[in-house]
């Protein structure tokens, strides 16, 4: 799938960055000693690995085991480079769901159906995450941690403050956009300089800048119109007019001054960016709301002034917004000890533990049970009915909802358009040349993975999203 020489940079880059190990309660692991004395776990970040630093403690009571982490300084998208090129083993894999076919592809990690039979609650689990999220090819290797969901964030004071003025150029109340076309409109007439030193220091909106994740913007857009990235015989489809448009209509919005100029925001930067005042209106995952109260953390200068709602769409026939990244838990291949690995694994993501997560602001972790929606309380909000809305608003967004990719070489297509795309926003390219440059480099990919395996995986997956919509998220 890459390159030598793109594996290795990375791979230098992390370990001169200082890609961190650390036990649990600070305790020096003895490899030479009891072979399940430690469960080593490697994920994206060091925020991911909250849930576990939390309960490190109980699951060393209850299990007989210490954790052991991995993660690189920052939040890395693409440790993968990394770990395909090391000869490190693991117990425990946090993986984004969109990468399980290539951990499957190198033998990384092993089946847990047999697992999951023996799992009481696996029902209690929303089918859009336990039908997208943990299985492929007919089989299941993850088990659902983080239950990523996109919302739409927006100053609730800002729109009010503004309100009269947008009424009067625009003939309508100043609210949450519906539709991209006015989330762009939003977007311009929210920028501006707010005390009149010929500066701007509030911006409509911001987008993903940063590697790896910029296709969501993107697909977001493109696929609320009606795109498909293939047909069935997976020739691509995005270089017709709705992906030109799609492509050309954010480029557009970065170009007008409502972005901040020349960011390359990854998603700290994102929610640093809203969070301390800067930004009128965001994409970004739920979690966000409860970020939104943290001082700490975060040091959020928004708390109370923050309103949440679905993101826009084209249509709002289509799909909109999307249950994007996320991750999930899986099992190695070469671990030593994958009975106490799914011991600690079940526990972590089972209903009590999980909901935990949901409930501090220290957590990265966002909705994917459906008691995470049922048995509410206040949560990490100011009182339940703040928590219920924000639950009731992923509960709408989950009804018919973009995913990622979760083909043979899914993520490695949608990094092929993410590198295009920065190419369009930097015009080293126009969005027509990014899209058709996406599309050749798809077809040769689409070829070295063979085109009718992958034209049947592409269509048992548009199969699923078709099952999934409208799906209750309360049973």
């Amino acid at each position: 799938m890459n390159s030598i020489i793109r594996w290795l940079i990375p791979f230098i880059l992390l370990i001169s960055s200082g890609c961190q190990s650390t036990s649990g309660n600070n305790q020096k692991i003895k490899e030479d000693s009891d072979p399940i004395s430690s469960i080593s776990i490697i994920a994206d970040s060091e925020e991911a690995l909250a849930l576990f630093q939390q309960e490190e403690e109980n699951i060393r009571q209850k299990f007989g085991v210490t954790l052991n982490y991995h993660f690189p300084d920052r939040l890395n998208d693409n440790l993968e480079d990394f770990l395909f090129a090391s000869q490190k083993s693991y117990d425990i894999y946090m993986i984004f769901p969109a990468k399980i076919p290539d951990y499957v592809e190198r033998d990384l990690i092993i089946p847990l159906d047999h697992y999951l039979q023996k799992t009481e609650d696996i029902d209690d689990i929303l089918p859009v995450y336990r039908n997208l999220y943990m299985k492929f090819d007919g089989h299941h290797y993850g088990m659902v941690y983080d239950g990523d969901t996109h919302l739409l964030f927006y100053r609730k004071d800002i729109f009010e403050k503004y309100n009269d003025d947008y009424k009067s150029q625009f003939g309508k109340d100043l609210e949450p956009p519906k539709t991209w076309e006015e989330y762009d409109q939003i977007a311009k007439f929210l920028t501006r300089d707010t005390d009149s030193d010929n500066k701007i220091d509030l911006y409509g909106t911001a987008i993903f800048g940063g590697e790896a994740k910029r296709y969501i913007w993107f697909a977001e857009r493109f696929i609320s119109m009606g795109g498909q990235y293939f047909d069935d015989q997976m020739n691509p489809l995005i270089t017709n007019e709705l992906g030109i448009k799609a492509l050309t209509d954010l480029v557009n919005l970065n170009d007008s001054g409502a972005t901040p100029p020349n960011s390359m925001y990854d998603w700290i930067d994102l929610n640093h960016a809203f969070l301390h005042g800067q930004l009128a209106m965001v994409v970004q995952w739920s979690d966000t709301a409860r970020f939104s109260y943290d001082r700490k953390n975060w040091n959020s200068l928004v708390a109370d002034k923050v309103g949440w709602t679905t993101v826009p769409a084209a249509d709002t026939n289509n799909p909109r917004g999307g249950i994007w990244i996320g991750r999930v838990l899986g099992i190695s291949s070469q671990s030593k000890n994958p009975d106490k690995a799914w011991e600690v694994i079940s526990y972590i993501a089972s209903k009590t533990i999980s909901k935990n997560a949901l409930e501090s602001k220290d957590t990265i972790n966002d909705p994917f049970r459906y008691s995470h929606f049922t048995e509410i309380g206040k949560g990490a909000f100011p009182n339940k009915e703040m928590n219920e809305d924000l639950l009731n608003t992923v509960k709408r967004s989950l009804e018919n909802p973009n995913a990622d990719l979760m083909i043979t070489g899914g993520w490695e297509y949608m990094q092929i358009l993410d590198k295009n795309i920065y190419l369009a926003f930097i015009h080293k390219l126009t969005p027509e040349e990014a899209l058709q440059k996406t599309a050749n480099e798809w077809d040769t990919l689409t070829e070295s993975y063979g085109r009718r395996e992958q034209a049947r995986q592409y269509e048992e997956w548009l199969t699923l999203l078709k099952e999934l919509k409208n799906h209750e998220t309360a049973q």
